[in-house]
């Protein structure tokens, strides 16, 4: 099997555990009905790499998730393309924020930032973006207010996994796989865009103190 073959195979993979996992729920909350008590059920164990399909509690409140956090780009590990394409310097900063019920994602080209500015101001070299997991692909700017109608839908898979799907006037452009790793000191970005321009992007946790400032 070819990569992009096996890539686009752990997409369609993703796509059904979404579904299962929706289904799963209503049939949890459809029980009870009728007068009789609501049943409970065990955590269910860990299954393969998705793991368990309960997580509506982290949805709702994702501050506990494992990729909250600040994240460094890790070139060794990833494709070799990414450090020629130099979208991120050996600096390069992702900080995942638990914030009013979902999660606010600042990128860095390189850190720390020249500017403050970037949550209104487009640049390559930073951009602040906010989203719930809830699968609504409603989520405005996830490559910064860069005037080309841009939104962002996300899905919780399990707690280590995330699904991002990107829209460019409402069709969709991009998919990536968010994962983090078992240990909570990885995490691994694979693309699967419109163009095939598929890439594996990885990431090392790293303790951060914020030095610049709130975007404004």
């Amino acid at each position: 099997m070819s990569t992009c073959t096996g890539r686009f195979a752990l997409v369609a993979v993703v796509a059904i555990s979404i579904f299962v996992s929706g289904m799963l729920v209503q049939g949890q909350e459809g029980r009870g009905r009728g007068g009789q008590a609501p049943q409970t059920f065990p955590e269910a164990p860990a299954i393969g790499f998705f793991g368990s399909y309960r997580v509506a509690p982290d949805k709702v409140d994702p501050s506990k998730l494992p990729i909250i956090g600040a994240w460094r780009i890790n070139f060794d590990k990833s494709d070799p393309s990414m450090r020629a394409q130099k979208r991120f310097t050996d600096t390069g900063t992702n900080i995942y924020t638990a914030v009013d019920g979902g999660i606010r994602t600042e990128t860095f080209l390189f850190y720390p930032p020249k500017r403050n500015d970037y949550k209104t101001v487009f640049g390559d070299d930073a951009r602040e973006y906010w989203f719930k997991l809830d699968g609504k692909n409603i989520y405005k700017d996830p490559q910064g207010p860069n005037g080309l109608g841009q939104t962002v839908g996300m899905w919780l898979v399990d707690r280590n996994t995330l699904y991002r799907e990107r829209m460019t006037k409402g069709v969709v452009d991009e998919r990536v796989m968010y994962r983090v790793s078992p240990d909570g000191q990885t995490l691994a970005w694979t693309n699967f865009n419109a163009d095939r321009a598929s890439g594996h992007v990885v990431w090392d946790r790293i303790k951060l103190t914020p030095t610049h400032g709130p975007a404004h």
